[in-house]
């Protein structure tokens, strides 16, 4: 008994143990959700996006994907609940959850066709009965019935209300809103049976109906239309497409392989769909729900004046005590400049003939829109011209006319970088001063001015006596010149984020990708005998999948190396590099039966060396590759030196090109001849240009046809490099 006692706990142990371990097997296999908003019929939806469940399961075969069509309240509820694992939804709903959630940047934007027409923007239309006379315009929509699908629609309403807002009236007040819900379908058969007077939808919807057969384009008209390429039926201005996001919480590496998935997505895999790109900025939606004060905008904090003493107290005092201070010198120089003008109307009168030739230089800096100054470098007087105050804020008889007023308005910053531009002027007798400074206007704020000027008269001594110069106002030219840095800096972090990120993305895939393949072969050796010619078939196309899958990793690894991971720029002897390329690729050459000829100046140039190599590498087997069947390659490269470039030209009697397809040559996974032709990923030329766009270069193709051979040209800059001793290059 006591034995019995014991066992009998021991197996309802096991037994628990067993169950835990089954429920344990099953959560780890729940599929992966992934949750779409249905702006369509849900039917509709699912059967446009559930090809995506097989691509990313292929991708990523240890899970199961699943896709579940949605409205707005669902999606949310998901999101909330964490039942979903990654969401698809348009830009403004994608803002609202995430102030409430907290997602990261998304992982891909949406790349949508529409009539054959790719975009990674859409839009709101507008539209009425064709019938409806009174309906032309923006201002026509006050105190009408507009159908739509819901307000928190951003192609259905959000984007329309934005367009009414910057027109002057509040769209939701104005009119009567007749709220459908989902699918967009629903407001045309509103307005078709006249139960709205307008509706509104997001573009796509209209050319969508009219492809099936269910929309006679005669009876509507479009309200407010605008014009853009690719979108016949347009009202408002673009947004961003739909942004792919995961929900806090998701594997990140599980998250980065679907990104990769996606980026890499090719056309027509989803209807409709051209696939994914790099995320998109949606700041521009995020102005919009905060014009219209929509949710999560909808309360925001209002910051008032006793705030603002809250929290810069010292700061607000010291402004008004510069106030103050601007005052009481305004007021001291407006007698001083009464004082000033009675005494420059003397000298006018002793110096009326002096005068008349100077108004007549000064007239025309006027009509110039420049400001003359002349200063009388003894006495310390200036004469401002009215331009030159006007220019500043000032009325004709303000600002003092004294170098000491024209040093209290300069900028703190720039006092010591004029004035020692100045003495360098004065002592090195330049024959043009000029300087660029920052002039404090009668408002407080600061103008950048460009000052030029030059000593006109000199004392016995050989002394400056008298300076005159003009004042320009290029305020707008330093903005400009700061945003285009700004926009430079950006772009410049953006590429590097790229590059890393494309590293990233191709390196980590190719660990499962060699894990997929290896199997695949271990299959071909152990059973691939006993399967049948179909399912031999079948596995050996499965193979050769895997394996040009990871050559075209491989391509994408070796573009986001270029600059990054290869060697050092230096001076290198462009004819050593020919040399070695040639002996490289010497067995293939003589296995095509190849005459290749070399031309030409070859000179020492800076640049990557084994960069350069991999170019022209690629460039000779092009030639080699896409030849002829019927006659043995001719290939002649020629190498110059034209106005400080360095010219190669490789011209081949190959298959040739199609002018029509020049544009595609150099862009990613490029291919012009179907596999079963000729193999390669379609990076080849695509390195080539990243290569030569790294040196500074450009790149180009001539052809006169299929047929008819083909040259491939890069041209490198000489003169931007430093100077290259042809004897020291390596």
């Amino acid at each position: 008994m006591p034995s019995l006692s014991l066992r009998l706990p021991t197996r309802w142990l096991i037994l628990a143990c067993l169950l835990l371990s089954h429920f344990a097997v099953l959560a780890d296999y729940s599929p992966i959700r992934i949750g779409v908003l249905a702006y369509r019929p849900k039917s509709q939806t699912l059967e446009q996006w559930r090809p995506l469940e097989e691509l990313l399961h292929q991708a990523i075969p240890e899970h199961e994907f699943k896709v579940e069509a949605l409205n707005y309240a669902e999606l949310e509820a998901g999101v909330a609940e964490r039942r979903l694992d990654f969401i698809l939804t348009n830009p403004g709903h994608y803002v609202h959850i995430n102030y409430r959630h907290g997602f990261s940047t998304p992982l891909g934007t949406l790349i949508n066709r529409d009539n054959k027409h790719a975009s990674t923007e859409f839009g709101g239309v507008i539209f009425s009965l064709a019938e409806r006379e009174d309906l032309n315009s923006l201002q026509d929509m006050r105190g009408k019935t507009i159908a739509v699908t819901s307000q928190e629609s951003l192609g259905g309403f959000q984007m329309q209300a934005y367009e009414t807002a910057l027109a002057g009236f509040d769209l939701a007040k104005s009119a009567k809103l007749l709220v459908t819900g989902m699918p967009h379908d629903a407001v045309l058969a509103a307005v078709l049976s006249r139960e709205a007077d307008i509706g509104l939808i997001r573009t796509g919807v209209i050319e969508d109906l009219v492809a099936r057969g269910k929309l006679n384009l005669q009876l509507i008209k479009i309200i407010n239309p605008q014009t853009s390429p690719g979108f016949k039926f347009l009202s408002t201005r673009l947004y961003p497409e739909w942004p792919f996001a995961s929900l806090p919480g998701v594997n990140r590496d599980l998250a980065k392989t679907v990104s990769g998935t996606l980026l890499l997505m090719g056309p027509d895999i989803v209807s409709g769909v051209n696939g994914f790109t790099i995320p998109a900025d949606y700041k521009s939606v995020e102005k919009l729900l905060k014009t219209l004060r929509i949710t999560p905008f909808d309360n925001l904090p209002q910051f008032t004046l006793t705030d603002v003493w809250r929290r810069y107290p010292m700061q607000m005092v010291a402004i008004s005590g510069g106030i103050l201070i601007v005052l009481m010198l305004s007021l001291g120089l407006f007698w001083s400049n009464r004082h000033l003008a009675a005494e420059r109307q003397r000298v006018r009168e002793q110096n009326a003939r002096l005068q008349d030739s100077e108004y007549r230089w000064k007239f025309a800096l006027e009509g110039a829109d420049e400001g003359a100054w002349d200063w009388d470098i003894i006495n310390g007087e200036v004469f401002f011209s009215p331009r030159w105050k006007s220019m500043l804020g000032y009325q004709p008889d303000e600002f003092g006319n004294t170098v000491d007023s024209w040093l209290e308005n300069l900028h703190p910053d720039d006092k010591d970088r004029v004035i020692g531009k100045l003495s360098d002027y004065f002592e090195n007798r330049d024959p043009l001063y000029w300087v660029e400074f920052r002039m404090r206007c009668k408002d407080g704020s600061y103008k950048w001015i460009l000052a030029k000027g030059m000593v006109v008269a000199k004392t016995a001594e050989g002394s400056p006596q008298r300076m005159l110069g003009t004042h320009v106002d290029i305020s707008k030219h330093k903005l400009i010149e700061q945003e285009l840095q700004q926009s430079h800096d950006a772009l410049l972090r953006s590429n590097i984020d790229l590059e890393q990120f494309a590293y990233s993305v191709s390196h980590d895939m190719r660990q499962p990708l060699r894990m997929v393949a290896g199997h695949l072969q271990f299959l071909e050796r152990n059973i691939g005998k006993t399967l049948s010619d179909d399912e031999q078939q079948n596995l050996h196309f499965a193979l050769d999948g895997a394996k040009r899958m990871d050559a075209m990793i491989v391509s994408l690894l070796e573009y986001s190396r270029v600059g990054r991971k290869t060697q050092q720029k230096s001076c290198v002897a462009s004819e050593t590099i020919r040399d070695e390329v040639i002996k490289f690729l010497e067995p293939l050459v003589q296995q095509t039966n190849a005459n290749l000829i070399c031309q030409g100046e070859w000179p020492a140039v800076y640049a990557s060396r084994d960069e350069l190599s991999r170019l022209l590498q690629n460039l000779l087997v092009n030639a080699l590759h896409y030849r002829q069947a019927d006659q043995d390659p001719q290939i002649e490269v020629t190498s110059a030196v034209i106005d400080g470039r360095w010219r190669l030209s490789v011209r081949d009697n190959g298959i040739g090109i199609d002018p029509e397809q020049f544009d595609r040559l150099f862009q990613f996974f490029s291919r012009l001849n179907p596999r079963s032709r000729f193999e390669g990923t379609g990076m080849g030329l695509a390195l080539c240009r990243r290569i030569v766009e790294h040196h500074g270069g450009k790149i180009w193709v001539d052809s006169a046809g299929e047929g008819q051979g083909s040259c491939f040209t890069f041209e490198i800059p000489l003169t931007q490099t430093p100077p290259c001793d042809q004897q020291h290059a390596t």
